[in-house]
């Protein structure tokens, strides 16, 4: 086994696409290309191999394992300027995770790596990567801003813009588009959020992550939503269905929930509540079938919420109301700590004297009803 073999491991592993919800392959061949180092060491190759791992724990939310790996970088290339350089900006971009102190000495630290930079022969590969990082990171950082400075998007999205065809390029145009996302919904762009969500959606479906492809396209489908022109609603119909298809097809059970609350806000925007109330029925049904409360109170909420947003107060506080006796019947408890949020949400938004009043009014109104022989259907 030579060098170039442990090359070619170690760029696979480098080029397997990591995103959010799409790990184990890149760990595969993190592993795969350790194993085969172990047999033929190359410093400058186990160091390459470590900064992906430091991507991957990143990923993963384990900073302390972050922080580990770019370390082992530094015992296995001292005296390479660029992965130095690289790694010491990846360690800011954990810093900047980690809280708002860890973030301000990120901020110092980069600002200095940028005034260092001239210093330096910055060509080739590696100086490359260092510039993509840098712009990773201060784009992560702005995000932190009250008023994000625009200009540390430019970049981010040029660069995603310029990457987007290329697969071995999926983690920093998937990063990158995302960034500019969140910052076009920060600033109230939703065009732009829209485009780059798009572009990420793309990213994911190439890369065969279904679970980042959906989440990309419920965030598109918000965000098209809050456009609320006809076209665009349309759109974010046919996304969030599309969503939910792929979920229901990959089995991913948390998210086609979160498809049918997306469908829901659509057909909300769009004016059309019965179809919303519909939706969310079916996620309250859902809920049923697998004895999730928690799913079922979120159903309820939502309802409530649509109802009382369309100004159908009564029908709010008897969605609440009957579900809250559905559920105490079916758990032989009462769950009230439960809805009592729910019912607070609504005495705050019409008021403590309209609600006693509607309250009084749903019980006569179902006590007459027992009266003559006939029963109240639930709403939900």
């Amino acid at each position: 086994m030579d060098e170039a073999v442990a090359l070619a491991a170690v760029e696979h592993a480098e080029q397997e696409p990591l995103l959010g919800h799409r790990v184990a392959p890149v760990r595969a061949a993190i592993d795969a290309a350790a194993a085969i180092l172990d047999a033929v060491e190359v410093p400058a190759l186990r160091a390459r191999l470590m900064l992906r791992l430091a991507s991957v724990k990143m990923v993963e939310q384990d900073y302390d394992g972050a922080d580990q790996a770019l370390e082992a970088v530094g015992r296995h290339v001292p005296d390479d300027p660029a992965l130095r350089f690289l790694c010491g900006v990846r360690a800011c971009r954990v810093a900047i995770r980690r809280g708002a102190e860890p973030r301000r000495f990120a901020r110092e630290t980069l600002l200095a790596v940028a005034d260092r930079l001239d210093a330096f022969e910055t060509v080739g590969p590696a100086w490359g990567g260092v510039t993509s990082e840098v712009a990773l990171a201060i784009a992560e950082l702005a995000l932190h801003d009250d008023e994000p400075d625009s200009t540390a998007f430019e970049p981010i999205a040029a660069m995603a813009k310029g990457l987007r065809a290329d697969p071995r390029f999926a983690d920093l145009a998937f990063a990158g588009d995302q960034l500019v996302a969140a910052f076009a919904i920060q600033t109230a762009d939703p065009e732009r959020a829209a485009h780059a969500l798009r572009s990420a959606v793309q990213i994911a479906k190439a890369a065969e992550s279904p679970r980042d492809e959906i989440e990309s396209r419920l965030a598109l489908a918000s965000v098209l939503a809050s456009l609320a022109t006809p076209i665009a609603l349309d759109e974010a119909m046919s996304t969030a269905q599309h969503a939910h298809d792929r979920a229901i097809e990959q089995k991913l059970t948390d998210l086609a929930g979160a498809a049918l609350v997306a469908q829901a806000g659509v057909l909300a925007a769009d004016g059309k509540t019965a179809q919303a109330i519909d939706r969310v029925l079916e996620l309250a049904r859902a809920a049923v079938a697998k004895q999730d409360v928690h799913q079922y109170i979120a159903a309820v909420a939502i309802m409530a919420e649509l109802y009382t947003k369309s100004g159908d107060y009564v029908s709010a506080f008897r969605t609440v109301a009957e579900s809250h006796r559905a559920l105490a019947e079916a758990t032989k408890g009462d769950p009230i700590e439960l809805f009592r949020p729910l019912l607070v949400r609504l005495r705050d938004h019409i008021g403590p004297e309209r609600l006693d009043k509607i309250a009084a009014e749903v019980a006569t109104a179902n006590q007459l009803l027992a009266q003559i022989g006939f029963r109240s259907v639930p709403k939900s």
